[in-house]
């Protein structure tokens, strides 16, 4: 008892050194360069022929970073997550394939860690390692990702550091112990983290996304059990209320556009809602259509609901799919829709999430093209415009 008591007293007493030093909390940005100390990667697939490579850079070439990888399913963003250790200028990737109808991801990467390193380099199944949690009604062949910076330290030079070093720093820190050395008290740099997500068709890259990057999310040091590699990811405890709100106020937006052809075929919205993580979430939206000689069908508010009619459409989970081509067949003469620009309009929540019920969704929204030649593949991947 003596020994837990020192051992609680002194974690207390290192976590306030910590939040002591740390400095004035900045606002948070989203970064313009790419480059952050938080990142979301609008969507992954892992769908019949379709793999999702996942990198995640430290573009910091003194300081090693210690971070957390959490991949959310399309329903109800439930999560696998796994800790990551990156020395200087160093990268961690990680593959999300379809396997006979399991989501299976891969990684022999030396950033992984001991416990999981043989697990990943045979494939995790990340439906059945949800279901063993207490999962139901979740869809892990397409979602999206969240990376968490956990500490940095600074290394003093560009040499590789030991992995295991990396290792026991993760572990004291989970423990609450603060490790020996170097670490950042004020929160990870706000420019030393980048990702990206390339697709892959038989083992050919087709297409690949940036992750949105974020600055001055991470602006104090957490230990202790909120960052251990068991417990669930959370925003509000690894970057804090505050940083959370700022984060989905930068995401709240009216409109978002893009521009379509061929009526929309082969073309999908997929739109990404974080920091919900419940399921059966309801939002409305209005749509405006227009061909290149500027015909204009304006819809009324379409309200998703549970069973889709003429005028109402479902939409479930945190990552939507819309086919391009469904939004043009609500205008009033969809033949008149051949190519031109689309708008989605007020996306608003209908049920308490996010910023709650009645506000304007937060969203990060994609145009997805994909080709049929010998087998189906993502062939082009677009960020679009918001305001």
């Amino acid at each position: 008892m003596t020994n837990k008591f020192k051992t609680i007293v002194l974690s207390a007493l290192c976590t306030s050194t910590l939040l002591a030093g740390g400095h004035p909390s900045k606002t948070v940005s989203i970064a313009t360069d790419g480059t952050g100390d938080f990142l979301i990667a609008p969507f992954y697939e892992a769908k019949n022929d379709v793999c999702s490579e996942i990198k995640v850079f430290n573009t910091n070439e003194t300081n090693s970073i210690l971070a957390k990888v959490s991949i959310r399913e399309r329903v109800s963003s439930q999560e696998v997550d796994l800790p990551i250790f990156l020395s200087p200028g160093d990268v961690w990737s990680g593959t999300l394939c379809d396997v006979q109808g399991r989501v299976i991801l891969t990684s022999d990467d030396d950033s992984n860690h001991p416990s999981v390193k043989k697990v990943l380099s045979q494939g995790k199944d990340l439906s059945a390692h949800s279901m063993l949690s207490g999962h139901r009604d979740i869809d892990f062949t397409n979602g999206y990702i969240e990376i968490y910076p956990i500490a940095q330290f600074d290394e003093s030079g560009t040499n590789k550091v030991d992995k295991s070093i990396l290792v026991n720093r993760w572990d004291m820190l989970a423990q609450g112990i603060q490790p020996h050395g170097n670490l950042r008290t004020q929160g990870v740099d706000e420019d030393s983290l980048s990702g990206v997500v390339s697709f892959k068709t038989f083992n050919k890259e087709t297409s690949s996304i940036d992750m949105t990057a974020f600055e001055n999310a991470h602006s104090k040091q957490k230990m202790g059990n909120s960052i251990a590699y068991a417990e669930d990811t959370s925003p509000d405890i690894l970057l804090g209320q505050k940083e959370k709100i700022q984060i989905l106020k930068l995401l709240q937006n009216k409109t978002t556009s893009f521009v379509y052809d061929n009526y929309g075929h082969e073309q999908s919205l997929y739109i990404s809602f974080p920091f919900g993580y419940t399921a059966n979430q309801e939002r409305s939206f209005k749509l405006t259509v227009r061909d290149m000689s500027e015909n204009k069908d304006v819809e009324k508010t379409v309200i998703f609901s549970p069973r889709p009619t003429k005028t109402k459409y479902s939409i479930k989970g945190e990552l939507a799919i819309l086919s391009v081509n469904e939004l043009i067949k609500l205008t009033s003469n969809s033949q008149n829709y051949k190519k031109g620009m689309i708008q989605v309009k007020e996306i608003t929540n209908l049920s308490n999430h996010q910023l709650g019920y009645g506000q304007y969704a937060s969203f990060l929204p994609t145009l997805v093209s994909t080709m049929e030649g010998r087998e189906k593949f993502i062939n082009s991947v677009v960020s679009t415009p918001v305001k």
